[in-house]
């Protein structure tokens, strides 16, 4: 998770792994950040579910990702936002707005 982050952005071999292709209706776009600029794909997902948040037809960002250590994805806080999540820092855990109460968390 990256609050800093305006979009989300996975990993190009991580979404291949998944069956998620680049098609013709893809555009390429530079992105900015921290670690540079790079060329990624625009897609629209099915479907991101990270414990009990969850979202339906999720604009995504899918680039090569090679910043000098591992990662497979960046959940951006466009992702956050569309799902009402509340971060606990204290507690280093991520609530559904709509769980919080229930306690349900990732």
């Amino acid at each position: 998770m990256d609050t800093g982050s305006g979009g989300t952005l996975l990993k190009m071999d991580r979404v291949e792994e998944i069956n998620i292709t680049i098609d013709m209706n893809d555009s390429i776009e530079t992105i900015h950040g921290v670690g540079g600029s790079e060329f990624v794909y625009k897609k629209i997902i099915d479907e991101i579910k990270l414990g009990n948040l969850y979202n339906r037809d999720v604009k995504v960002e899918i680039g090569i990702m090679d910043y000098g250590f591992e990662i497979d994805g960046i959940i951006g806080i466009d992702f956050l936002k569309q799902v009402g999540a509340i971060i606990d820092l204290e507690k280093m855990k991520v609530y559904s707005s709509s769980d919080k109460e229930n306690k349900n968390v990732c």
